[in-house]
């Protein structure tokens, strides 16, 4: 998981995955059946690590603070010992050849699941009187997954981490209401 979180799809090399591992290239074969399919498993193993870590930026108390933690997390601004600094379900995915469209799509969707969440808590931020009902939830939703992913690419190509909070506080000044 690691070693594909660190250099996406593309950039995982059949060294640094038997190296990662412990098995040889074979053994690789025989359990996972290719590449496409350890990646999978690797993006499994990612979303049992991480579905909690979002759904708890998720319930901060307020929707503005959910917002933030959650673009907190995905452009590394909280990070882990030992883990890259980005988010997976975007470095991951970082993969243009052909004959992986079918994962870039299984991907898209996990992208699209994590959006929808943040859509529900917008909404349900507008039940609470938390923020305005005139607010697309939907719209509002995809914004701040676009400025996410874009914040995780910046993380990746070097950033630095008061660079990338200059660009989140940036953001977060045109939340609807202010």
């Amino acid at each position: 998981m690691l070693v594909f979180w660190k250099y996406g799809f593309d950039g995982a090399s059949y060294p640094d995955l038997t190296e990662a591992t412990g098995m040889s290239k074979p053994t690789l074969y025989a359990t996972f059946g290719d590449k496409v399919n350890l990646f999978r498993e690797a993006v499994l193993a990612y979303l049992e690590r991480t579905t909690e870590v979002y759904e708890a930026a998720l319930d901060q108390p307020t929707a503005r603070e959910a917002v933030a933690a959650c673009l907190r997390l995905t452009c590394g601004l909280d990070p882990k010992p030992g883990e890259p600094i980005v988010c997976f379900l975007v470095q991951g995915a970082m993969t243009g050849s052909a004959d992986t469209q079918a994962l870039r799509d299984e991907m898209t969707a996990l992208r699209r699941q994590a959006t929808k969440k943040m859509q529900m808590r917008l909404k349900r931020a507008q039940r609470e009187g938390d923020l305005s009902k005139d607010v697309d939830a939907a719209v509002m939703a995809e914004f701040f997954a676009s400025l996410a992913t874009g914040l995780s690419v910046q993380a990746a190509a070097g950033s630095s981490p008061a660079r990338l909070e200059q660009m989140m506080k940036m953001a977060m000044a045109h939340w609807p209401g202010k």
